[in-house]
């Protein structure tokens, strides 16, 4: 599946080309990458990963502090597209699929084997799925990320232009069948996703699905183009309405930042859940894709859903 123009998510500097001769450098995990947590010292982070530049960019609270080189899944193999969360973290972890081989700060992204670790970098997608990042990179990202980080993977090449702020309000509609279900994951970072294709809005907490409702929107009277994403900074009260304030870090600009108003049209009792869940650093994606809570073996963008542990290669 190819998502049109999808999520950019701000690698918004372009890694200068690298010459045939730093190949064997990038074989050796020596590529080039950029790690500045002293801009944005805490608050939740968001890994974003582009397969056509084969690039990767990390936000904390909606700041940039990294970006990488990386090498995604080759032909026959190719890493999916989704948010997905980072299921479970093994610095010293070997693949049981290929031979015991070494996968270093391994966070895994799905049950059949999807995971971002320290790998191979030949310039080129060269995996069987996972998401290899350089040496160094890998075990500072390690570091600053837990079970339940967001991670959004795309296929386009990102937009450049896509740092803006925007008001989004949660206002009551009418009445609709919504489920709620927070015991599945009683705690964690949450996540907000909207399917302009199913006109949902799903609420993910810690990697599980705990809420999803029909949505009546209006983007500037636009469909979302492509994915893009956006996080959370805070209420501010206008007309009677409380609206949410996020900075867009990914996505098609146009579709996005020409004016201030957009808006969710949700079950009240529904809205009345969400609001007493957003804090700042919540992420929420658009996308005009359809979503799926499958593995990378389904079509679809993809939302992991459930708690099982199975093994990883």
């Amino acid at each position: 599946m190819k998502l049109p123009r999808a999520l950019a998510l701000a690698l918004m500097m372009p890694f200068a080309a690298v010459p045939e001769a730093a190949a064997e450098d990038r074989q050796h995990n020596r590529a080039s990458f950029t790690w500045n947590p002293e801009l944005s010292e805490e608050g939740p982070v968001l890994v974003t990963v582009s397969l056509e530049t084969q690039t990767a960019a990390v936000y904390r609270n909606g700041v940039r502090i990294g970006t990488c080189e990386v090498s995604t899944g080759k032909p026959g193999h190719k890493t999916p597209t989704g948010v997905f969360h980072i299921l479970n973290k093994d610095a010293d972890h070997r693949s049981k699929t290929y031979g015991n081989a070494p996968m270093p700060y391994s966070e895994r992204l799905t049950w059949d084997g999807v995971a971002l670790h320290a790998g191979a970098l030949p310039g080129y997608p060269s995996s069987h799925g996972c998401i290899h990042l350089p040496y160094e990179f890998s075990k500072l990202l390690f570091g600053i990320t837990h079970k339940g980080t967001t991670v959004v993977v795309s296929d386009e090449a990102p937009d450049v232009h896509v740092s803006s702020s925007h008001q989004v309000g949660f206002r009551s509609g009418a009445a609709a069948d919504f489920s709620w279900q927070p015991e599945l994951s009683p705690a964690g970072p949450v996540s907000l996703i909207f399917s302009d294709a199913d006109k949902r809005l799903y609420i993910v907490r810690d990697g599980i699905t705990i809420g999803e409702c029909p949505v009546k929107t209006r983007f500037f009277s636009k469909h979302p183009h492509g994915t893009s994403a956006f996080v959370f900074t805070g209420w501010e009260v206008h007309q009677g309405e409380a609206e949410s304030h996020w900075v867009q870090v990914g996505g098609h600009q146009s579709s996005h930042a020409e004016t201030l108003d957009e808006w969710f049209a949700l079950d009240p009792r529904f809205q009345h859940l969400l609001q007493g869940l957003l804090v700042p650093g919540t992420n929420l994606v658009v996308t005009n894709e359809s979503v799926t809570r499958q593995t990378r073996s389904e079509p679809g963008f993809h939302v992991l859903q459930g708690r099982r542990e199975e093994a990883a290669e």
